[in-house]
């Protein structure tokens, strides 16, 4: 067994990733709960207390920046990418998956920035220069190429327009400027969708 996972191990430190024995027990509060199937670069900044599930990659090659907080939760199929110069910052307490999420910044000029308590659902993948702020949510099958999504309080803020701005739906939504409390649901080219308040789908929700 020992080298077996000592093969195993080689093979990801010449990688350059984090070995299958460091994953067992990665210390400062991180779970990750199949350390066989999660690939984590050891360039790659992680805070504490994030839970990994299965089939989570997390890549940044020398060129590129990769970092990521405490408290966020990555389910199954979600993938960070930083390389060719690209930088990706993820802050605290962030919902990735169901359904995966794809993080890409693959060129020089590429930088995502994810704030705090947002929600990225059901296969969303966010590239280019993007900025996701606090609360925000992008929920469906949606390209997100650089776009800017206002900070607020999260999906479960009681004034729906105080809320982060919302992306949901699936095709592509690119070069978009949100703000807060407002929501996009589109399909196919979202530049033809309408924005809308989110206190149109809350009409009983309070003011604050």
């Amino acid at each position: 067994m020992e080298n077996w996972l000592a093969v195993l191990d080689a093979a990801r430190t010449a990688a350059g990733l984090r070995t299958v024995t460091e994953l067992l027990a990665p210390g400062d509060g991180n779970v990750i709960h199949d350390p066989f199937s999660v690939l984590i670069s050891r360039r790659v900044t992680l805070g504490q207390d994030n839970v990994l599930y299965p089939g989570v990659t997390l890549e940044c090659d020398e060129l590129s920046s990769c970092s990521i907080g405490s408290g966020n939760v990555l389910r199954p199929g979600t993938a960070v990418l930083a390389e060719a110069g690209g930088s990706v910052r993820i802050g605290d307490r962030n919902l990735f998956g169901d359904g995966g999420a794809r993080i890409k910044a693959n060129r020089a000029d590429a930088a995502v920035v994810v704030g705090d308590r947002t929600r990225l659902l059901n296969g969303p993948e966010v590239v280019g220069r993007s900025e996701i702020g606090d609360g925000c949510q992008v929920i469906g099958a949606v390209a997100v190429q650089s776009v800017r999504l206002a900070g607020g309080g999260d999906h479960a803020y009681p004034d729906p327009d105080g809320r982060g701005a919302v992306l949901k739906g699936s095709g592509l939504a690119r070069g978009l400027s949100l703000e807060a409390g407002e929501v996009v649901n589109g399909s196919g080219d979202f530049a033809a969708a309408p924005v809308e308040r989110q206190r149109a789908y809350h009409p009983e929700a309070p003011r604050l």
